[in-house]
């Protein structure tokens, strides 16, 4: 199926392409993959295409016919249908690939999370930007924010690009609300972001810039799912 930016694997080329790439996510699915999870995973490779730390990949399956890579998938645990699609997650240096969990929702934020916990690659969400994600988490644990937000607004001032500029500022204001208002304002504006988009009433461009608003507030939520003061 056609994935721009995946890399398609066999049982043949596997172990030729793996292990030379510091960081490999692979997708185990049928021959012919469609549907919401597997739409999730074309979006990420498309927007990661530049990122030279991690390559995604597919393995297709059939279990008719010539049965291609039947045999080779159930090496993983994946033994029926039942399974798939599965992603694993392969890290030079580690013995066994990591599984995503079945359980989770496959989602853009998940996958992504995914990927940062076990390795070193940062993948952002639509609309991030890394180093003020890791100002973001600064912020939330740090005594002194107003240190913090002083150190962002001169990183936002020196950023070259305009569009860049704009998403830094939105870090700012929202560290500036954290610090007007407490902890409690992450979350009540989430819950108005997402009001708003449920709710229809605006277009898709508008709906594109409230759900980057969303994920820049995702770098506000420490991993106990709390912003701190």
């Amino acid at each position: 199926a056609n994935c721009k930016g995946c890399v398609n694997l066999d049982e043949y080329n596997f172990y030729k392409i793996v292990p030379r790439f510091e960081v490999v996510l692979v997708k185990f699915d049928v021959a012919f993959p469609y549907g919401k999870k597997h739409d999730t995973f074309i979006s990420i490779a498309e927007e990661i295409v530049d990122n030279n730390n991690v390559i995604l990949a597919q393995v297709g399956i059939k279990d008719y016919g010539e049965k291609d890579n039947l045999e080779f998938s159930k090496k993983f645990g994946l033994l029926s249908k039942d399974d798939l699609p599965a992603l694993k997650l392969f890290v030079q240096g580690e013995d066994e690939p990591f599984t995503y969990d079945k359980n989770l929702p496959w989602n853009d934020e998940n996958i992504k999370k995914f990927v940062r916990e076990h390795t070193n690659v940062y993948l952002g969400l639509a609309g991030c930007l890394e180093a003020f994600d890791k100002l973001a988490i600064k912020f939330v644990s740090s005594n002194d924010k107003e240190a913090v937000l002083k150190e962002a607004e001169k990183a936002a001032k020196a950023l070259s690009s305009e569009r860049e500029q704009n998403i830094a500022n939105t870090y700012t204001k929202f560290m500036k609300k954290v610090i007007e208002i407490g902890a409690s304002f992450v979350g009540q504006e989430e819950r108005r972001l997402n009001k708003i988009i449920k709710e229809g009433k605006v277009n898709d461009k508008k709906k594109e810039q409230l759900t980057h608003r969303l994920n820049i507030l995702k770098s506000f939520v420490t991993q106990k799912g709390k912003t701190e003061l």
